[in-house]
């Protein structure tokens, strides 16, 4: 009867590690994914700075039966290394709650030089309509390339309210995770008491493994990421090159699970052959 209660017990108390298996490793992986550091990595790994800066530089050049201003002059006005530099800045300001700072002034020195030099070849006068249409050239270039610089959209998300539901949502999450492994290792020490321990948190691990694999398996092997249908080349390499990169972290983590996880059931296996074997002998 005493052996029967220990089991169900045990069962219970798996069922529970599995569950605070996984919520732990959810909450580390939030906590790792909801940084600055994290996401300026994905844009270099993903080339997303020098394809941020081609569309910039495609879209300048389609704009110009409008706006009548050479691609030449937003070359001069933004290159690679103020892309890069602008991108870490968007970053950094949304993580950080400030007014982002982003040095513009280049576009307006020669987009005011390129109208100036115009004003004088084609003898025009400078008016309030050239003095409008000077301001309205400047914007545009300025409020085009921080829209590209703004990889991730955090000034969509901050209009729209979800980038303070996700600060105040990661500071639940961060509080969670003392919470998640000290019942880890309070279910631990329960399966202690209880006996078997190995074999448990084996069975834990094993099935904690089985639950983050056999998804990203999936994913891997259908290729569901590159299925993503997305219209910007710029934000389609960006969210497929992250995703891919959550997914085989997941992956990883699931082989890791699983193998330590069979080998505590192996080694349990193991040691109570072994005793039963020496039970045999003095027998």
């Amino acid at each position: 009867m005493k052996n029967k209660i220990s089991s169900v017990l045990s069962i219970i108390i798996c069922i529970l590690m599995v569950f605070a298996i996984i919520g732990t490793f959810a909450a580390l992986t939030a906590d790792r994914v909801y940084t600055p550091e994290f996401l300026l990595s994905q844009a270099e790994k993903t080339n997303t700075c020098e394809n941020a800066y081609n569309s910039l530089m495609k879209r300048f050049q389609d704009n110009y039966s409008i706006s009548g201003i050479p691609a030449e002059v937003y070359e001069k006005s933004f290159t690679p290394e103020w892309m890069k530099e602008a991108i870490k800045e968007k970053i950094r300001s949304s993580y950080e709650n400030y007014e982002a700072v982003i040095d513009c002034t280049a576009a307006e020195e020669n987009i005011t030089e390129y109208f100036e030099n115009y004003a004088r070849e084609e003898h025009v006068i400078k008016d309030e309509i050239y003095e409008n249409k000077l301001a309205e050239s400047v914007s545009y270039a300025q409020k085009t390339a921080l829209n590209a610089a703004d990889i991730y959209s955090f000034d969509v998300m901050k209009r729209a309210g979800i980038t303070d539901k996700l600060s105040s949502g990661m500071t639940v999450v961060r509080k969670c995770i003392p919470a998640c492994i000290a019942a880890l290792i309070v279910l631990f020490i329960a399966l202690i008491f209880l006996g078997s321990s190995a074999y448990w948190t084996g069975t834990a691990l094993f099935s904690s493994g089985l639950l983050l694999l056999i998804p990203s398996a999936v994913v891997r092997a259908e290729n569901l990421i590159q299925k993503f249908s997305l219209k910007d080349y710029t934000t389609y390499t960006l969210v497929t090159g992250t995703l891919g990169s959550l997914n085989n972290f997941v992956f990883t983590a699931g082989c890791i699970l699983v193998g330590t996880g069979a080998v505590l059931i192996a080694l349990h296996c193991i040691i109570l052959r072994i005793k039963e074997n020496r039970e045999t002998k003095e027998n």
